[in-house]
């Protein structure tokens, strides 16, 4: 008995070319399959490639997609020919709008080694006001080139935009966080074991709130100007359409809420867990002793760096990549778009 041979393949079996395809590796149309998106581009193991690895994994890619070298050899075989690998390289690498590098420290993949440098700055013993100025000032400037660097590209900004939105956001975020910080010193009416946990929280509740208005100040072009939309993606093969329809300033407003609301929750596992964990603790007497300060701030660290790696996907998983809005909720001059719904890319 004999079997008939498999037809060979005359294109790629996976169509690699846009991450939220439903032939790629997770389906991003899903959250779990943004949740698993996200936990592979946001690794901080993909810091370690070198510029030469992610242009060998570029070069894999293309060769994949042209059906050339290499990459032809993969078809079918993707898992052991390295394409998921080098697909989560280029994936956490490159800003999706440009295709060029995203500057290392700013990509979302060091997002938890960046903040946990500024958080131990934030959790050093009797700070100053100098140093919690200092602290904070770093904080929304790190904020800044994250949000600029993974913002929609379809809006350029100037060199004199950018500085300008610097001194606003940095200037603003500070002015939150450091207010927020000196608020519970001075509360009344409340015991001191309550001041001492509400201590514990304010930090990271001035990081949020001033987080949101950081990103309202940087990609402010985005409410004024519009950003790109686009019609909506192939009902077949998921590929997300090219054309420009024009730009939106109510994409642009939507693009920046769900931006800033992922950030929120991302900090809110942040701003509950560490310090409820630290209180018991301290109520059980685990940092007494003469180097009970250095320990608390160990575990302290632990304990954020270990929420922020863990929830920092299921976070900006919430919203896609590639949103959608109705194109009754658009401007006018949109009405009569043949289409229902349109597409815009969001950002981190």
């Amino acid at each position: 008995m004999s079997t008939a041979e498999a037809a060979p393949l005359t294109s790629p079996p996976v169509d690699i070319c846009e991450p939220w395809s439903p032939q790629s590796r997770y389906d991003v149309k899903t959250y779990i399959g943004r949740l698993k998106h996200f936990t592979s581009v946001t690794s901080p193991l993909t810091l370690f490639a070198s510029s030469a690895e992610l242009k060998d994994a570029q070069k894999l890619l293309e060769e994949y997609t042209a059906g050339v070298g290499k990459g032809r050899a993969a078809w079918g075989r993707e898992e052991e020919a390295g394409i998921w690998k080098a697909k989560q390289l280029v994936d956490s690498s490159l800003h999706p709008d440009t295709g060029l590098p995203v500057p290392l420290p700013f990509r979302m993949s060091a997002f938890v080694p960046t903040n946990l440098v500024i958080v131990a700055g934030m959790l050093m013993p009797n700070p100053t006001l100098k140093s919690v100025i200092f602290w904070q000032w770093a904080n929304q400037s790190l904020n800044v080139c994250v949000n600029y660097s993974n913002a929609n590209k379809s809006i350029a900004m100037s060199n004199s935009e950018i500085a300008s939105a610097y001194v606003a956001a940095t200037a603003a975020s500070c002015s939150i966080a450091v207010g927020l910080s000196m608020l519970v010193p001075r509360l009344k009416g409340i015991s001191p074991a309550a001041k001492n946990l509400l201590g514990k929280f304010i930090p990271f509740a001035s990081v949020a709130s001033a987080g949101c208005v950081n990103i309202g100040l940087m990609r402010w072009k985005e409410i004024r100007d519009g950003i790109d939309i686009y019609p909506p993606s192939d009902p077949v093969t998921g590929r997300p359409s090219k054309e420009v329809l024009g730009k939106s300033s109510v994409a642009g407003q939507y693009a920046i809420g769900q931006t800033a609301a992922s950030r929120v929750l991302t900090n809110i596992p942040t701003l509950l867990i560490p310090p409820v964990i630290i209180t018991l603790l301290e109520r059980q007497g685990a940092f007494k002793g003469p180097h009970g300060k250095r320990i608390s701030t160990i575990a302290n660290l632990g304990l954020i760096g270990t929420s922020l790696l863990v929830f920092l996907p299921p976070a900006i998983a919430t919203f896609p990549q590639r949103g959608t809005i109705d194109k009754s909720k658009l401007e006018k001059r949109f009405r009569e778009l043949e289409y229902e719904k349109v597409e815009f890319n969001k950002g981190l």
